[in-house]
């Protein structure tokens, strides 16, 4: 059943590299990351953007790949690929939209960090994020801000031996749970659950620390009303053929 699932994967992810001529920041400053200035986390990556700017912070190849292609992080394999971090600026000459951003950050890619990557399917365990007995027991949906700004963190903040995933979708809460010690596997969002939602996941810092994954678990579906469940599912990946150091600004 998998080789079936994976070659239907296989048709549908093979396809080459999207071309971003046309596409282009007017301007963009690639630096090394400042460390001795970084967020609460020390080791936080954080992406912003506007109509007309993308800030990106820490942000590592893979960082940048991950929001240029709109994947998660179990999406760019590990392989071969460099954990520098850097500090991006980068401005459009014009309002666009957060899919052209995307595109203009491929291009900056290829041309200052000489990246070339491919897509392919493949097979992975992953756990599916669902709706328990009882259904969901999360917050109400946040209101649309319509603020320009939208930020987005590759983990969720500490407050009060809780975690905070804040304003943040089903998809982003899955796949920052993910990245916790001790899951080590994609969560895939399989809830059906629409909207942004501050979710606050009380006693799980601890949890994480001692990589305690029963407890975890058990947490989720005790405060949430949400289970994840092991599986294998096919997974397309975005792996990364090579990349350089930035061009110089």
């Amino acid at each position: 059943m998998y080789l079936s699932m994976l070659a239907a994967a296989a048709a549908v992810f093979a396809t080459p590299q999207a071309d971003s001529s046309g596409a282009a920041f007017e301007a963009a400053s690639i630096k090394p990351a400042a460390i001795a200035v970084a967020r609460e986390g020390g080791n936080r990556s954080r992406i912003e953007h506007t109509p007309v700017s993308l800030s990106m912070w820490n942000v590592s190849v893979r960082d940048c790949v991950q929001w240029a292609y709109g994947v998660a992080p179990y999406q760019v394999p590990e392989e071969h690929v460099s954990t520098d971090s850097y500090d991006i600026l980068a401005k459009a000459g014009a309002p666009v939209a957060v899919g052209q951003l995307r595109m203009m950050l491929r291009d900056l890619l290829a041309k200052r960090f000489k990246l070339t990557i491919h897509r392919e399917a493949r097979i992975l365990p992953v756990y599916e994020l669902v709706v328990a007995k009882g259904g969901p027991k999360l917050p109400p949906a946040n209101a649309s801000s319509g603020a320009a700004v939208r930020a987005a963190e590759s983990l969720p903040r500490v407050r009060n031996d809780s975690f905070l995933f804040s304003d943040a979708s089903m998809a982003e809460f899955a796949h920052m749970f993910g990245q916790l010690r001790g899951i080590e596997l994609p969560v895939v969002d399989r809830t059906g659950i629409v909207g942004n939602h501050d979710i606050v996941l009380k006693n799980a810092p601890a949890a994480a620390r001692d990589g305690d994954v029963s407890a975890l678990l058990a947490l989720v579906q005790e405060q949430l009303g949400l289970k994840l469940v092991a599986a294998k599912a096919p997974i397309e990946v975005v792996v990364i053929d090579h990349a350089e150091r930035p061009s110089g600004n």
